[in-house]
């Protein structure tokens, strides 16, 4: 159970430093959609549907609903702080990376292989072209079709701190526009796990979003454990 949790875990970070058109500055849905056989058996694990807000000086990561959300809420960089830290509502705990793990992490960024494809297909309105990556993830091969229209953009994010977001997965973001749905198969078994966009709203969002909340507790970022006790 824990290398499914993994897996979610990674999926949870393929958005961020990304390049293409329209800057997509608001809020991005994916639905979470399980496929293939003994899918069922997994089902309670999925959230919902993760939530990514684009802002000028920040960026939020949620989950919604599913066993994650138990340990992990929302990743949230800070733009103007570069900071990296993860927020767990139950416990009220906020778990901050330092700098040596930011740039350890955005270094990672640049391991995974991209290989465009010429395959492509129409998701919600967009254009979209086939992507296939490659990582190695905690001694796990893992590759996952990620399907980018060339028609949105994230906004021209510097520094390690949104680099690192991405390398926590070791995935890099090398494409050349925005992942409209990701195709994730699940290791030792026949199902593959899928995000698709499901609603993006283009609206400011404000800075307060990528602030650490008052009165949570602030934790070295090696004591998140996104496994629970499993």
């Amino acid at each position: 159970m824990k290398k499914y949790l993994l897996v979610l875990l990674l999926a949870s970070l393929i958005a961020p430093g990304i390049l293409a058109q329209k800057t997509v500055i608001g809020t991005v849905d994916y639905k979470y959609r399980l496929v293939g056989e003994g899918a069922e058996q997994i089902a309670g694990m999925m959230p919902e549907k993760m939530v990514i807000k684009y802002g000028k000086n920040g960026m939020a990561i949620e989950m919604i609903g599913g066993m994650m959300t138990a340990m992990m809420n929302r990743t949230i960089v800070n733009g103007k702080t570069n900071e990296v830290f993860v927020i767990n509502d139950a416990a009220k705990a906020i778990y901050l990376m330092n700098e040596d793990e930011i740039k350890a992490e955005a270094d990672k960024a640049e391991d995974a292989e991209v290989e465009k494809q010429e395959e492509t297909r129409e998701i919600g309105g967009y254009k979209c072209t086939k992507y296939l990556q490659t990582a190695t993830v905690q001694g796990m091969t893992m590759t996952q079709v990620v399907w980018v229209t060339k028609d949105l953009k994230t906004p021209d994010y510097e520094g390690d701190a949104f680099k690192g977001v991405s390398g926590q997965g070791n995935m890099s973001m090398d494409f050349d526009g925005f992942p409209m749905l990701v195709e994730v198969e699940l290791p030792g078994m026949p199902v593959t796990l899928e995000l698709e966009v499901s609603n993006i709203t283009f609206e400011k969002i404000p800075d307060a979003v990528f602030e650490k909340p008052e009165g949570y507790t602030v934790k070295d970022f090696s004591e998140l454990n996104p496994y629970g006790s499993m």
